[in-house]
């Protein structure tokens, strides 16, 4: 009898390990809708998580209207919202809640995210996400996308506010890599932001770091649709044309200034 109770006991975890084991591989094979609507089913912090990470690559790297993407964005942050609330002490959540509160700021615009505060709110849940999981190249990266976004949307008045920089952008970044020197999606981030800051400086490190994704072979879809931009960015920069590589880049990063 009791080995009965223990088998039906274990159905339901098994099933959930099951559905979220469904929704990482629709996630890597690039179906994140479906990968989204599984993972919210689950109705646990991973599975929200999961969820929200599926919304913003489908807003990020699928859907190309902008009230399209917004929508993805913000359905996004109701789902790390969820995963924060059921599980505080997840690197994982608070980092896809600062990830999603960054997607639906460049959005809305500077001025409208900061009437709302996302800026700070954002930074509040990478600081957490640091401190749960210092050795996290996620974290490190976030941390870094954080500063670059807002001194290139912002500006030096936004980097006054909010106390970024470039530098301490670039250092995160550097940081994040030197843990996890491989990670394709780190490095074609980084270097998207550099070039949307312009200088020599910045395009030298943007092509060192777009060669080394050029020439990886992408593991999933995360890795594989970013590809054509990334090829696309290298020409630019090889044939001599920053300007090109900057339009590119301010395209990716969501608007021109």
């Amino acid at each position: 009898m009791l080995i009965l109770v223990l088998a039906q006991l274990a159905q339901p975890a098994a099933a959930m390990w099951s559905d979220l084991d469904a929704a990482r591989a629709a996630f890597d094979d690039g179906a994140f809708s479906r990968a989204a609507g599984v993972a919210r089913e689950i109705g646990t912090a991973e599975g929200y998580t999961l969820a929200a990470h599926a919304e913003m690559a489908r807003g990020d790297l699928i859907e190309e209207k902008d009230k399209v993407r917004l929508e993805c964005y913000r359905t996004a942050l109701a789902d790390a919202r969820k995963a924060v609330a059921g599980a505080p002490d997840s690197p994982e959540a608070h980092l896809a809640l600062a990830i999603a509160l960054g997607f639906v700021a460049r959005s809305e615009g500077g001025l409208e995210a900061h009437m709302q505060g996302l800026g700070e709110e954002a930074r509040k849940h990478i600081d957490i996400a640091l401190k749960l999981a210092p050795d996290s190249p996620w974290a490190h990266a976030a941390l870094g996308g954080w500063n670059l976004q807002i001194a290139y949307a912002g500006g030096s008045i936004g980097e006054a506010i909010y106390g970024a920089s470039v530098k301490a952008g670039q250092q995160a970044y550097e940081r994040a890599l030197s843990i996890d020197p491989g990670n394709i999606s780190i490095a074609y981030q980084y270097a998207v932001q550099l070039l949307g800051l312009d200088g020599d400086a910045h395009r030298r490190r943007a092509a060192e770091l777009l060669d080394m994704v050029v020439a990886r072979r992408p593991a999933n879809a995360m890795e594989r649709l970013p590809g054509q931009s990334a090829v696309n960015l290298k020409q630019a920069l090889d044939q001599g044309r920053p300007e090109k590589a900057m339009q590119l880049a301010e395209a990716r990063l969501g608007r021109a200034r």
